[in-house]
């Protein structure tokens, strides 16, 4: 909204934007199985090899003749577009938008400084983007609410008798707000790259009285080596102006100055500091705070691996004691975390758990307690945003409400999750991921026909490389799978490669079966007996390419170079949009099964020693 007000106030209007167009995901060098960086042999080689295989004269089915056009169209413009120099660095830059781009009815091709042209709105649409990204809105805020008079009568006695002097009559079985408290700022962009404004604002409210501030400060990067920061908070009762320089003394340490007025303290702070790394996972840090309310705090920090940890010592008039905290990571996404303060102004310790629900937010919990009694308390953050909700239980810790606290919370959280939470998450992402594949059913059964076509041209040569690295005891891909599937511990021998999956020789795969009820039409039915009218199941999310792996093998070895687009390789297509895809092979080398499971755009090569199933 901001960005769009200064495009108004100086006399200019966005550009309008450009229609939707689906995005032609094809990969060029997968299409001939070469990687980014092969030279001009290397994709000569490969497009013979391909047409021999896909030219519609090698098959006198008109069948195969169909499918073998398809490829050979797909195989051939891949080559066109990668044997031209031109085409092929337009193709780097800017992928087949670009060489799309490039082309007219006519018989004019445009040069690379019109294609340019042709790209300037998307990039000016590109750098907007990129500006409001630099915004980085940030900020924290607290809301603390009172739960003691709910477990305490003598807390509810005495709010009673308050609420009475006040005047109020009705008061709140719920909780009592006793505080907010919130800082927020955003990044604005300037004249430079270096240099970053910032604005916002600060306040807080305890019992009736507050008091808030703006603040305003501008970082900029120096040098390589320096970089300072000022700011300005102007407010009720907090008004305070801050310089902060850093700049790095060596490669493996940094040190800090400050200068600081705060009113609220009535004189002039200087802050020193310095921090150095330990080694490759630790570091350590010495602030002396020079005043007006002088201190000195030193302390240290690591992590690795699962853990991480931190300490720190402060002595001074204001404070002094110990404080510190333990981490655990329990998963991907759960992290347990243990924290201690003892000294002269809290004696506490906190312990809690933080769950990463995705890239941007995450959810938290612990359980404080100490000498300001036993807080539950929880987190909220979300893109920059965190949210904490500090609840007090009881405002003297016993060893009763303590052990309380510890446990009722954390096995209420356990049973929601587990009874309530994850069953409903699991429903709602099936419900979801169902949509998603009824959306793209008739595509994906359309799809799957023709790289089935497709893997027809490649059987021949396939069975002839197999047989061949049979006889010499090598590589021989006995099963291959692409799409979305679960993912699992060590697999078994005898384990099927995925769910559903068949020998041959048995009914019909029930990937063939659902593609048939995806597609089909007419009232005969698509293999489970229903009849016209019946909800046809959408396509299985993974399609058979063992055909098309054992085409690849050469030497007994199989390369996928990193960044291949797999489903752009011959016999290959996607056959999950908008989900997560994987490669599954499972293999023999040298008499031994072996497995491996790798993303959609990671490399592939085996044989490996690593891929080897328990016998």
């Amino acid at each position: 909204g901001a960005a769009r007000a200064v495009d108004d106030m100086d006399g200019f209007e966005d550009p309008p934007e450009e229609p939707d167009v689906p995005a032609d995901k094809r990969d060029l060098y997968a299409n001939l199985g070469v990687s980014r960086d092969a030279s001009e042999d290397d994709i000569k080689k490969a497009y013979r090899a391909l047409a021999q295989v896909a030219h519609p004269d090698k098959h006198s089915s008109s069948v195969l003749r169909e499918a073998a056009s398809r490829s050979f169209n797909t195989v051939n413009e891949a080559y066109e577009i990668l044997s031209d120099k031109e085409k092929r660095r337009v193709y780097d830059v800017y992928g087949m938008a670009g060489v799309n781009a490039g082309l007219e009815v006519g018989s004019r091709r445009k040069t690379l400084r019109e294609i340019s042209e042709e790209f300037e709105r998307a990039r000016a649409k590109e750098a907007r983007a990129q500006m409001e990204a630099k915004l980085n809105f940030r900020g924290s805020y607290g809301f603390s609410f009172s739960a003691a008079h709910l477990f305490d009568e003598h807390v509810a006695h005495r709010r009673t008798l308050i609420a009475a002097r006040r005047g109020l009559v009705n008061q709140s079985p719920f909780l009592d707000l006793n505080g907010v408290d919130f800082n927020s700022v955003f990044d604005v962009p300037t004249w430079s790259d270096d240099t970053v404004a910032y604005v916002g604002a600060q306040g807080q409210m305890s019992r009736g009285a507050g008091a808030g501030g703006l603040i305003v400060g501008l970082r900029k990067t120096a040098s390589e080596h320096t970089s300072w920061e000022c700011a300005l908070v102007a407010g009720s009762m907090q008004s305070a102006a801050t310089i902060h320089v850093q700049r790095q003394l060596s490669a493996r340490a940094a040190g800090t100055l400050a200068y600081s007025y705060t009113a609220a303290q009535g004189g002039l702070g200087l802050e020193v500091g310095v921090q150095r790394a330990l080694s490759e996972h630790s570091k350590g840090h010495l602030t002396w705070n020079v005043g007006p309310v002088g201190g000195l705090t030193t302390g240290a920090q690591r992590a690795k691996g699962k853990t991480s940890w931190k300490a720190d010592f402060s002595v001074g008039p204001a404070s002094t004691g110990v404080a510190g905290f333990i981490a655990r990571r329990l998963s991907k996404k759960s992290t347990f975390r243990l924290g201690v303060r003892l000294g002269t102004t809290a004696i506490d310790f906190d312990v809690g758990c933080t769950r990463k629900m995705n890239r941007e937010t995450a959810l938290g919990m612990s359980v404080s307690v100490g000498i300001r009694g036993v807080h539950v308390k929880m987190r909220f953050n979300h893109s920059g945003q965190r949210f904490q909700f500090p609840v007090l239980i009881a405002p003297r810790a016993t060893p009763i409400n303590a052990l309380a606290t510890l446990t009722i919370p954390f096995a209420a959280v356990g049973l929601a999750k587990r009874y309530v939470v994850k069953p409903y998450a699991l429903k709602l992402r099936s419900s979801e991921q169902a949509a998603l594949r009824s959306k793209h059913a008739a595509q994906v059964a359309a799809d799957k026909k023709e790289a089935r076509a497709a893997q027809e041209l490649l059987k021949a040569q396939a069975a002839a490389r197999t047989a061949k690295e049979r006889e010499r005891n090598g590589l021989v891909v006995e099963r291959a799978v692409f799409g979305h599937f679960p993912r699992r511990a060590r697999p078994k021998a005898d384990d099927p490669i995925v769910e559903g999956f068949r020998e041959e020789g048995e009914a019909p795969l029930a990937d063939d079966a659902r593609d048939a009820g995806a597609t089909g039409t007419s009232g005969d039915w698509d293999g489970d007996g229903d009849r016209d009218g019946a909800t046809k199941p959408a396509p299985a999310p993974w399609l058979d390419v063992t055909v098309a792996a054992q085409f690849m093998v050469f030497d007994s070895h199989l390369d996928v170079h990193a960044g291949a687009h797999k489903p752009s390789l011959l016999g290959f297509c996607d056959p999950c949009p908008d989900e997560k895809a994987y490669l599954r092979v499972r293999y023999t080398y040298r008499g031994v099964l072996h497995e491996v499971t790798v993303g959609e755009d990671d490399p592939l090569a085996i044989p490996n020693k690593a891929h080897e199933l328990p016998r």
